[in-house]
């Protein structure tokens, strides 16, 4: 085998080398881009809904609807997931959040407290499709998709 047919070879095989390594960079970056758009889809998706039941509240009419997330904050703030206009609700009221595929509601400390199914929590308790939960003067009921 002559010098330049080694040289040859040898660049050859460092060029379907090098191609090989782009392209499975290439691949790589595709999986990741695709985890990220399916997990982005799962984020944004909705879970349920919260409907309010009873409410003597001008500005939170019965049958109104909050979107349940991942983790869903319920009080008077506006930066809550479902914001309850009633003066008896704290800023930061209580918490629904699904943890290990079971629904957790939490009171986060506030003054009036927190009722499920007409039963005052003082720790994070398991809620199913159809409880209601008791905030001030608002009840709302929960439905899970």
């Amino acid at each position: 085998m002559t010098p330049g047919l080694v040289f040859f070879l040898l660049r050859l095989l460092l060029a379907l080398l090098l191609y090989a390594f782009l392209g499975a960079l290439l691949w790589m970056l595709w999986q990741d881009v695709r985890v990220a758009a399916a997990q982005a889809a799962t984020r944004g998706r909705r879970l349920g809904r919260l409907v309010v039941l009873q409410s003597s509240l001008p500005q939170l009419p019965v049958g109104s609807e909050f979107p349940l997330m991942p983790i869903t904050s319920l009080g008077r703030a506006p930066t809550n997931s479902a914001t309850l206009p009633d003066d008896t609700a704290s800023l930061e009221h209580a918490l629904l959040h699904v943890r290990d595929g079971q629904w957790w509601l939490e009171d986060l400390g506030s003054r009036n407290g927190t009722r499920l199914n007409e039963t005052f929590i003082h720790q994070a308790s398991p809620v199913m499709a159809g409880d209601l939960i008791g905030i001030g003067r608002v009840e709302l009921k929960i439905e899970l998709e």
